[in-house]
């Protein structure tokens, strides 16, 4: 071993015992730091029979996939999430049963399997009219919140609540928790046009 490659892996020993000497700290495992939006609401403005308020920080988006002109998406930009709600009017063809009884099943078959509880809810406002049913999903499923509302008489409506993309429970409760919120307000201030 020469004298010149002597010195350099000297050296080289030297600046990695200094290197190897600091202390390193991991960091602790922590989600980002949400910021939530400061609550205001307006009413829908739409030419379907039903309005109801919405966050201004949503975008009511009328769903343009199908012939279903009172069909929306709620999207909330800013998590990434998306209520979807189906409008269908009650006729001699879409007849209440078997409208709730979809509902139910949309609910239920689908995340049966992952849902570790189902809570059902009843809703009831008898001022305007209106009842329907929440299905809260408990557990690793899709869609976290189901709901419909109707008057019994001519109008209906279905909504499911997703986040748009895979998503695990405990990272994204906080956001949820914000989110249902904003549902539940929508839902109490629903009305249908006669």
């Amino acid at each position: 071993m020469t004298k010149k490659h002597s010195i350099t892996v000297f050296l080289l020993l030297i600046s990695i015992g200094i290197t190897s000497c600091t202390d390193y700290l991991p960091k602790p495992k922590a989600y980002p730091r949400i910021y939530y939006p400061q609550r205001t609401y307006s009413k829908t403005d739409t030419d379907c029979p039903f309005s109801f308020d919405i966050p201004s920080y949503s975008k009511l988006e009328q769903y343009t996939d199908g012939n279903e002109p009172c069909w929306y998406n709620l999207t909330y930009p800013q998590f990434n999430a998306t209520l979807h709600l189906s409008y269908i009017p009650i006729t001699g063809i879409n007849d209440l049963d078997s409208l709730t009884e979809d509902a139910y099943k949309m609910a239920f078959t689908p995340h049966i399997q992952r849902a570790e509880e189902i809570i059902e809810r009843e809703i009831s406002d008898t001022t305007k009219g209106i009842r329907g049913m929440i299905y809260d999903l408990q557990g690793k499923t899709a869609t976290p919140f189901n709901f419909y509302i109707t008057d019994e008489k001519k109008h209906y409506i279905r909504g499911a609540f997703y986040f748009n993309q895979k998503t695990t429970r405990d990272s994204v409760m906080p956001i949820y928790d914000f989110i249902n919120e904003d549902i539940m307000r929508s839902i109490q201030s629903f009305g249908f046009e006669d």
